[in-house]
């Protein structure tokens, strides 16, 4: 037969009974997960830079919507990714991606004259790179039209998507959504020498 508890030792004991299963189980709720979800800015960094080359395709509607070209570029000996949003067009835009001291940023300079700024969101995943909005230059955002913030989702090897939150001020006024194609590269032509072989 067991001798009398001692005051509160039930407790102590149910505590940490409850504390080794936690320990066991992974860890507190909340914690572990709030852990694991951290988001990777380097693995997510190394998969932007694996974008280089040219996607087409739709924006809205993944076969019939406007056509759209992203062309993506690793510049500056890998330190950084430039994003063409169809380039040589009137309204080309560029985007580019960089780690700033082991954190994910990009910069957007913008048809409408303006720069915003975005960070890797702490909800992005490995196959979602959310870009929040973290302030920029050539406007006042409280005010002004601009780009907000996106996502890129990894969809495949060759399938990606992107979206672009547009505002005036505080108020968002609509939301694009590209659906894209890593195209083929193109054949090599022939060098110099073999084209002067008739």
């Amino acid at each position: 037969m067991d001798g009398p508890a001692m005051p509160g030792s039930s407790g102590k004991s149910a505590r940490c009974i409850a504390i080794a299963i936690l320990l066991l189980a992974g860890g507190a709720p909340g914690l572990a997960a709030e852990e694991s979800a951290a988001p990777d800015h380097r693995a997510t960094w190394e998969r932007l830079k694996g974008l280089a080359g040219v996607w087409t395709g739709h924006m809205e509607d993944p076969l019939t919507g406007p056509p759209v070209t992203v062309r993506y570029e690793v510049a500056s000996n890998g330190r950084a990714l430039v994003e063409y949003q169809n380039p040589g067009q009137s309204f080309e835009m560029v985007t580019v991606y960089y780690l700033d001291r082991d954190q994910l940023r990009a910069t957007h300079y913008c048809a409408a004259g303006n720069q915003p700024a975005f960070r890797l969101g702490a909800q992005s995943t490995a196959e979602l790179a959310i870009l929040e909005f973290d302030g920029g230059t050539g406007f006042d955002p409280a005010a002004d039209g601009h780009v907000h913030g996106g996502d890129i989702r990894f969809l495949a090897a060759d399938r990606i998507e992107h979206r672009w939150h547009h505002y005036v001020g505080p108020k968002q006024l609509g939301t694009t959504h590209w659906f894209l194609q890593r195209q083929p590269p193109a054949p090599a032509g022939p060098t110099d020498a073999e084209a002067g072989v008739r």
